[in-house]
């Protein structure tokens, strides 16, 4: 696939979650079809726990990056611990509760500082996650009796992340225009709950946006999913993929 330049950056920013896949060899599968228009490979807590490493290195062998999204969330020391092993597997990032509080993040930095240095990778990008976009403003007052409002919550939490020194937040991109001119031009936005051009978000997802509105508003990483997956054929999920990245060229 012939892409323009544009487009091309496009694809760097354009992450896909390798979810809901039986073995190994489906996960291949989904890689190889849509390394064309998907430059970072999310995997999460499912493909992790079934596939290991093995699908890091799938990903790798396509030469596409690894977002590892396991949402780190406990004591310090045990997530310097598993940062270190993150940053031993050379991915390109991974993510960090936010509300697990300062000195876990700061612990996530070192151990992903050791981790990398040890292997000779380059340090991954450590991320704080604010506040899930399944959880609207009934579900954080309601059922998780947390006072204020979801903006607000985000803003608290991405700017405990700044001052921990993380690289940036996993937040929805309708957050941004409230609260990135607030915090540092460095920062990164990885901004899931993204719809397709013809295709829609997961119902999951409570606030979403489209491709070209997240990257206007300041996304660095757009992470995509079944807008580009509930196609049936691979030609058509690579078609939804490729009109993902022309809407974000345009505000490229």
């Amino acid at each position: 696939m012939n892409l323009t330049e544009k487009e091309q950056k496009a694809r760097e920013m354009l992450c896909l979650p390798l979810d809901d896949l039986e073995s190994l060899t489906h996960l291949s599968l989904r890689v190889s079809a849509l390394s064309p228009v998907v430059g970072l490979f999310k995997i999460g807590k499912g493909s992790f726990t079934r596939f290991g490493r093995d699908a890091v290195n799938v990903v790798y062998e396509y030469g596409a990056k690894v977002f590892l999204d396991l949402k780190y969330h406990d004591i310090p020391n045990t997530i310097k611990d598993a940062a270190k092993a993150a940053g031993e597997l050379g991915v390109y990032m991974f993510n960090v509760h936010a509300s697990g509080g300062f000195d876990m993040m700061q612990a996530a930095l070192q151990g992903a500082r050791e981790g990398a240095e040890q292997y000779r990778h380059e340090t991954p990008k450590v991320v704080g996650v604010t506040v899930l976009t399944s959880i609207d403003d009934n579900i954080l007052n309601n059922e998780l009796k947390i006072s204020g409002n979801v903006q607000q919550r985000v803003f608290d939490l991405a700017d405990l992340s700044s001052k921990a020194g993380l690289d940036g937040i996993v937040c929805a991109a309708s957050d941004l225009k409230s609260i990135k001119e607030r915090l540092p031009k460095r920062f990164m936005y990885v901004t899931p709950g993204i719809q397709g051009i013809n295709t829609k978000a997961g119902q999951d997802q409570k606030r979403v946006y489209s491709p070209g509105e997240a990257v206007r508003d300041g996304s660095s990483v757009l992470v995509v999913g079944r807008a580009i997956t509930s196609p049936k054929t691979t030609e058509e999920k690579l078609q939804a993929g490729y009109e993902i990245l022309q809407d974000m060229a345009k505000y490229l």
